[in-house]
């Protein structure tokens, strides 16, 4: 009996030694898995439990201000806000709702309905009403801030606004509904005028709903940088509606111009039209919204003859004066014949470029060579990107030397089988307007921090690709084409040095050219009392009417006189001196 309580004692200790053991072991396996929970996995429990109690919303910022060089606002951002209502205060305040004065409150200030309001407070975090007018969020503000109303939270975003319409349309571009550059200047430099958006820490309640009252700032919101263009919107103005004019006037296709300062590059100036209204961009055709001044190429024409020209005299191959044979208005030559306009006969060098002969052009390409020829192709920036800062510039068509057809020295010289854009035919006119630089075009001017303070400056970029006398001896052609005697008297204005080129391209498609479609062009400066001053007018199908000189010189001279009136540019002394003199003579 002594025995077997013996036994069972020990069994009983055997038991309770085991089971201590047993409870030790899982009390170890517990505190170990606390050991590991609160130390070795801490910091990915704690990201489960940051993301199940917390929720990071971004904070939208203003987007930056485009100005035009004289500091008026072309493109702007303004606040927008929504307002929503917080039941999660309204309970901690031991509102189980709203009470029939607030909630008449609410309805009137917003002008919504009380069953509306009613659905929309079920939910714990809700938003009552977006993108609240003026009007409205002044009113619900102040009854917030007397403490009519409680338990209202406003959201803050912003709206993007032209106010000009479709001022500068080709130019600003637009931005989309996630607040991103699309076109133009807003597209090219987004970056900066985007800012950086901001990040809040919201809490949320047990149902997983955003308490908005209780939040942290994790990333502060940077606002968007403020862009200053070289465009003058009154030049601007006046451009747009010159088109405008042009396109009813001409009966054409379309219309496009450009004002540009040929010392430094700066665009005073680009329009098209058709245009659009930035406001409303997606209610117009997409052709509307191209900027054709970049993307659209055409044959120059006789614009192109400054190349040829320039080239035969910077080479030392013609003079001003040499006479060259025009043969009678035809030629035959490589294996075709080449007309002009009218029958010349014997031309010097500077009335060939004057009469616009395409005989003594092509001659003058010929004694110049296929080589040469596209070396100053090149150098006057053909065939290349200008790199202006506007997106979707394309190159334009000049085809490698090697590619040229024995034809090709006959079509070149005189603006055939070449594709320039508007951009690239008014900077090749302001080398020699400059005195022989080629200039990069460009649209900003500065850019500015949102407290006003300089963030860069845009350098000027130019490269000296002609001598300052082949400049000077073109310049004196270009400025007779400009005459009684030249291809663009429409283009002159009295008292003012006015030089420039017409061009008249017939049209291609599908590799051959449509008889009746014509492209129009002018391209002319003038440098007269330190005032410069280049403006390029292509016109495209002008009917009936087709000439350079007859279409897009006129859009030139009422351009150019608003232009030379609003920079009070006073006309030449000597000139009307020189007709004083006449009047005089003229009277006897």
């Amino acid at each position: 009996m002594h025995m077997q309580k013996q036994d069972n004692k020990n069994n009983f200790n055997l038991r309770m030694k085991y089971g201590k053991y047993f409870f030790l072991f899982l009390f170890s396996v517990v505190l170990f898995g606390l050991f590991k929970i609160q130390v070795i996995d801490y910091s990915i429990y704690s990201l489960k439990d940051k993301k199940t109690r917390y929720e990071k919303v971004k904070i939208p910022v203003c987007r930056g201000t485009i100005y035009d060089r004289n500091g008026k606002i072309l493109a702007m951002s303004v606040p927008v806000y929504s307002v929503g209502i917080d039941t999660w205060v309204i309970n901690n305040l031991k509102e189980k709702n709203l009470d029939d004065i607030e909630e008449k409150k609410i309805c009137d200030c917003l002008g919504i309905e009380k069953q509306i309001l009613k659905e929309k407070t079920k939910k714990p975090y809700a938003i009552l009403k977006d993108n609240l007018t003026v009007e409205e969020y002044q009113k619900i503000k102040d009854e917030y801030e007397k403490g009519e109303i409680k338990g209202i939270y406003f959201v803050r975003n912003y709206k993007r606004v032209y106010p000009n319409g479709s001022h500068c349309c080709h130019i600003l571009g637009f931005i989309g509904k996630d607040g991103n550059g699309l076109e133009g200047i807003e597209l090219f430099y987004d970056n900066l005028l985007r800012g950086r958006e901001g990040v809040v820490l919201y809490l949320k309640d047990g149902k997983g709903n955003l308490i908005p009252t209780i939040n942290k700032v994790l990333i502060p919101p940077e606002e968007g940088k403020d862009i200053y263009l070289t465009v003058d919107s009154n030049i601007q103005f006046m451009v747009e509606e010159e088109i405008k004019d042009g396109l009813k006037n001409f009966n054409s296709n379309s219309i496009s111009e450009i004002v540009m300062d040929p010392e430094n590059g700066e665009i005073l100036a680009m329009a098209n039209v058709p245009d659009y209204d930035l406001n409303f961009p997606s209610k117009f055709p997409e052709s509307y919204r191209r900027n054709r001044c970049i993307t659209d190429f055409l044959e120059p024409g006789s614009v192109f003859k400054i190349v040829t020209g320039t080239a035969a005299i910077e080479e030392g191959i013609f003079s001003p004066y040499n006479i060259i044979f025009c043969e009678n208005g035809k030629y035959f030559v490589r294996g075709h014949y080449v007309h002009d306009t009218h029958k010349y006969g014997d031309l010097s060098f500077i009335d060939v470029i004057v009469k616009s002969s395409n005989i003594g052009t092509i001659k003058i390409a010929l004694s110049l060579g296929e080589e040469k020829l596209y070396e100053y192709c090149k150098k006057f920036g053909f065939g290349q990107l200008t790199e202006i800062d506007l997106p979707g510039e394309i190159k334009g068509v000049l085809r490698p030397l090697e590619k040229w057809s024995n034809y090709s020295i006959t079509a070149v010289p005189i603006g055939q089988e070449v594709g320039i854009t508007s951009i690239q035919g008014i900077r090749a006119m302001a080398v020699l307007s400059n005195g022989g630089y080629l200039v990069w075009p460009h649209l900003v001017k500065k850019v500015t921090l949102p407290d006003g303070k300089d963030f860069f400056k845009v350098p000027i970029k130019k490269r000296k690709v002609i001598s300052e006398r082949s400049c000077e001896i073109m310049k004196g052609a270009l400025l007779k084409v400009v005459s009684e005697q030249g291809t663009a008297p429409l283009a002159s204005i009295e008292g003012y040095k006015i030089y420039g080129k017409t061009g008249t391209a017939q049209k291609a498609e599908n590799g051959r050219y449509v008889h009746g479609k014509y492209c129009a062009s002018f391209i002319g400066f003038l440098t007269q009392n330190n005032s410069n001053i280049i403006i390029s007018v292509n016109v495209d199908e002008p009917k009936p009417l087709y000439y350079g000189g007859v279409v897009a010189a006129p859009i030139f001279k009422n351009t150019m006189w608003r232009i030379l009136q609003y920079c009070d540019v006073p006309p030449d002394n000597n000139h009307e001196e020189i007709k004083i003199v006449l009047e005089k003579k003229g009277k006897k």
